[in-house]
């Protein structure tokens, strides 16, 4: 048994660490070793740009000047804005951008949703009305580079190429908060470049993604369109090619509300995805099912679990309640008169004295508070703070009762003489007229 709990810490261990450690840095080798792309950037396919919009009435007059001003042939792109039902003013401001530029390339077009569907929707409605070959889907409060169609349409050259996506960077970073996802950004950087090289990056950005027209449309059921896409383009055959000049600034979350929102919708989206292609993942047949997608997005829905049991089975191999190891003693046949203690916990801290659970000797409970006290006395003695103390204790053994007792302090560790312990128990259950044994 313990072999056996040893093996799967090794395991849940590597599995952290590769996804933390090891997949990122084995994309960043292959994605720095890997030769420049040679692009043809005479090749310039006709794309209708397509912007979802809600309540947009801020940001949609700025991005509509954005998309118009894009470094890319005016005769080889439309701009399609798709907007699902918006109770402010955005729809009057994208009719007045339209009958300023009604005489200028490229084409501006406006269509409308009686309600709002979510972007999913917007995305197939707006593909209908598509004259292009490519889409590009693209978010309403976010900025283009210049040379975003420029960079990404010469991948289309390549039949065997069916989406591109370029590459995020926060346009907010003098926030704080969203300065601190800065790194995430960078690592997902190096890691969809190893994998595009290798075969395909994991998923493009909702906020810049680039696809042919006739593959696929967006499954309005599905939280994660943008990953839904990617998988359903990739068991087509076709490769999902990453971009790094094609830049796209969007404002990130700025407050903690905000991104455990956008947290918690990413996890269920890709544990939606999981489910619904499992036939693909299962048996893996390319390297983007054997290793990209698992390392990529599988690992992070099951680390929460892994790290569990990381400290679920370091806890009863080690005897260390959390990450810092304290004291723990272990006794046996310590007692008589003592029979079927069940398993319980008592917590000490500053709002609540004491919790105890199951248990099946109303003396014990006096016998483990009077004890659990005094080693919370001994270490404010020694100068040192006790926040908990956990106590566990077994059960009567086969022809002889016996009480196991292990005990845990925690935060922060300080040392206390194994000695002092039964000398406790002695002088305490002594007091009771009991017989002690064992010691």
């Amino acid at each position: 048994m313990v072999n056996i709990i040893i093996v799967l810490l090794y395991l849940l261990s590597f599995l952290l660490i590769w996804q933390f450690v090891g997949y990122p840095s084995l994309m960043a080798v292959v994605a720095l070793r890997a030769k420049p792309k040679n692009k043809d950037y005479s090749f310039q396919p006709f794309v209708s740009v397509i912007v979802p919009t809600y309540n947009e009435e801020k940001v949609i007059e700025k991005r509509i000047e954005n998309l118009l001003d894009l470094d890319y042939s005016k005769d080889k792109y439309e701009i399609i804005v798709v907007d699902s039902g918006s109770t402010d003013k955005t729809a009057d401001i994208i009719e007045a951008a339209i009958k300023k530029h009604e005489k200028n390339k490229p084409v501006l077009r406006f269509l409308k949703e009686n309600e709002r569907k979510g972007k999913a929707s917007a995305i197939n409605f707006g593909k209908k009305h598509a004259k292009g070959e490519i889409v590009l889907i693209t978010d309403a409060n976010s900025i283009f580079d210049k040379n975003v169609l420029k960079e990404m349409m010469p991948h289309f050259k390549n039949p065997k190429v069916g989406a591109v996506g370029g590459r995020y960077c926060v346009a907010n970073p003098e926030n704080p908060l969203a300065s601190s996802e800065s790194f995430y950004w960078d690592l997902e950087y190096l890691m969809r470049r190893g994998e595009s090289t290798l075969d395909s990056a994991c998923l493009f950005h909702g906020e810049i993604n680039a696809w042919r027209k006739y593959l696929i449309d967006a499954d309005t059921q599905m939280l994660s369109e943008d990953l839904d896409m990617c998988i359903r383009i990739r068991k087509k055959g076709y490769k999902i090619e990453y971009e790094p000049n094609a830049i796209v600034y969007e404002p990130s979350a700025i407050t903690r509300e905000d991104q455990v929102k956008q947290r918690k919708r990413t996890s269920v989206g890709t544990i939606q995805n999981m489910f619904k292609h499992w036939k693909y993942f299962l048996p893996p047949r390319d390297w983007y099912s054997l290793l990209i997608f698992p390392s990529h997005k599988g690992l992070a829905m099951f680390s929460p679990f892994f790290s569990f049991g990381n400290s679920y089975f370091i806890y009863h191999c080690t005897g260390c309640c959390n990450r810092d190891y304290t004291v723990c003693f272990d006794f046996a046949n310590l007692c008589s008169n003592i029979c079927s203690i069940d398993i319980f916990k008592i917590k000490i801290d500053q709002r609540r004295k004491d919790k105890i659970d199951n248990l099946s000797i109303l003396d014990s409970k006096n016998y483990v508070l009077y004890l659990a006290k005094r080693i919370s006395d001994l270490a404010c003695m020694e100068g040192f703070y006790t926040q908990e103390v956990f106590c566990v204790m077994g059960e009567s053994r086969v022809g002889k009762d016996v009480l196991k007792l292990k005990i845990y302090v925690d935060y922060p560790p300080f040392v206390l003489n194994e000695q002092d312990i039964p000398k406790i128990l002695k002088m305490y259950m002594m007091s009771r007229g009991d017989e002690l044994t064992g010691i």
